[in-house]
């Protein structure tokens, strides 16, 4: 006997099994069958070798809005008309996968799938049972656990978190924006915790056990935004999947879409995405049809986006649309609770290393006096340093080289701006700020690459995502 769990559910059937096919007609036919059957919370359909729905309980009427007059009709009906959407978990299941996930389309929400065979006599073909499971009770009694947004210190997927009371109190703000389906807008540089924060969000304020969808938006190529965001129909364009793709949009239904660095998004693509954050529609590339979407949006970018927007290369709509709540996340420098963030990241280090990791007080005084251009991420990366080189007691003398004596007095470079770098542009009419500012940057940029000679280590002191850098880097060479 093979036996499939899901967390409280629990299934117990071979994994084939054989059976005359007149006895399994009347079992599915038998009005004590179906009395019990529809005693179950968890939905249950069964497809007969000739691809007929020839059963549902109760539940699984409910959630397919699938009613008692149309049993019998063909799978593929069913599929394109019911309110599940099970395409992808079976074309799994075609390559033998006998478990994984289903979405409701109307919500969003996600359920586990089992599916299994009963053989009839020598048909290879049988009957195809499906058991359909909701984790949102489990997933609730688990999250009512954790602490809540009025704590200082939080766990989020492995991320700690602390709130100083200023940014918790944004926080507590925030979460009421998202339950009433309000658009948060992070705002902070890189690395102070934007996408934590927003996962935070998405599983206090929302339903963990449906999708976040984190959506790098400076790693999509222009040319592929659309298709990426809102996905493709089959035979959309020379190279597309036989069976079309589903966007990130979609993805993300009933749930969360995270659309981080949105400052990078090119200005030609940023009015196909203020169309869905107009009236929630997507229409995929090849498909004539538009369909309605609705989820929860996110935001969040290290860019100024009003100096974008007096520049032109960022939508003012665009703009409002998104930060309908914004959230300004103080980089790691100015807040208080450097201390706490410290403690926590410790005892995480201890949990994992299964020996104690203690500082002395300078090597903590020299952490904590630290500028940390960084942020979070600088700071968890030196801690997990500590964790490899420090046996027991941390002393200054095992910190990364340059934050034990002088915390990185090399991340302040002169720049040099050749003398002639403005008279050298074509500042004739028609020469803009922005022509001026791009010289700059990529002046700013070429130091940088010549001062470190690793593109990761330049973007990470400059406080930009690699993607973004490549992005300029080509735009300098060409």
């Amino acid at each position: 006997m093979e036996t499939a769990k899901f967390q409280s559910f629990h299934v117990e059937l071979k994994a084939s099994a054989a059976i005359d096919r007149s006895q399994i007609e009347a079992l599915f036919a038998a009005r004590e069958f179906r009395t019990v059957a529809d005693l179950s919370p968890d939905p249950f359909l069964v497809v007969s070798p000739e691809d007929t729905v020839l059963f549902l309980n109760d539940a699984a009427h409910k959630l397919a809005g699938w009613s008692d007059s149309r049993s019998g009709a063909t799978f593929a009906t069913f599929l394109q008309q019911s309110n599940l959407d099970l395409d992808d978990f079976l074309a799994a299941a075609e390559k033998g996968q006998a478990q994984g996930q289903v979405r409701a389309r109307s919500t969003g929400r996600f359920y586990r799938v089992l599916r299994r065979a009963l053989s009839v006599g020598t048909d290879t073909r049988g009957y195809h049972l499906y058991w359909l499971h909701d984790p949102e009770g489990w997933d609730r009694n688990r999250r009512g656990t954790g602490t809540r947004s009025g704590g200082r210190s939080h766990q989020e997927n492995g991320e700690t978190l602390s709130f100083p009371s200023d940014l918790r109190s944004q926080i507590d703000r925030a979460l009421k924006a998202y339950a009433r389906s309000f658009r948060i807008l992070l705002l902070g540089e890189s690395g102070v915790g934007k996408t934590a924060i927003a996962k935070h969000i998405h599983a206090s304020a929302g339903d963990p056990a449906r999708p976040f969808v984190h959506v790098n938006c400076g790693s999509i190529p222009e040319t592929l935004f659309e298709s990426e965001m809102f996905g493709y129909e089959r035979g959309a364009f020379t190279g597309a999947l036989q069976a079309g793709k589903r966007g990130y949009i979609e993805s993300a239904g009933g749930g969360t879409l995270f659309l981080d660095e949105v400052g990078e998004i090119p200005l030609a693509s940023q009015a196909k995405l203020l169309k869905f954050l107009e009236d929630s529609t997507i229409q995929s590339v090849g498909s004539a049809v538009s369909r309605r979407v609705e989820t929860n949006v996110v935001a969040a970018t290290n860019r100024d986006l009003h100096s974008m927007m007096s520049e032109g290369t960022f939508r003012k709509d665009l703009y409002f649309r998104l930060a309908t709540f914004p959230v300004n996340i103080p980089p790691l420098r100015e807040r208080e609770d450097k201390d706490i963030i410290l403690d926590a990241l410790i005892a995480r280090a201890n949990q994992e290393r299964g020996r104690l990791l203690r500082l002395s007080p300078d090597c903590r005084a020299t952490i904590l006096a630290h500028s940390f251009p960084g942020n979070l991420r600088e700071l968890r990366s030196i801690v997990e340093y500590l964790d490899i080189v420090a046996d027991e007691l941390a002393e200054t003398s095992d910190l990364p080289e340059g934050l034990s004596t002088a915390p990185f007095e090399d991340s302040t470079i002169p720049l040099n701006f050749p003398a002639g770098i403005v008279d050298s542009l074509d500042t004739s009419e028609g020469t803009t700020l922005k022509d001026l500012s791009r010289a700059f940057e990529d002046h700013i940029i070429k130091v940088f690459l010549d001062r470190y000679g690793s593109k990761r280590e330049t973007a990470r002191r400059l406080g930009i995502d690699i993607a973004t850098l490549v992005r300029k880097t080509t735009r300098t060479a060409s």
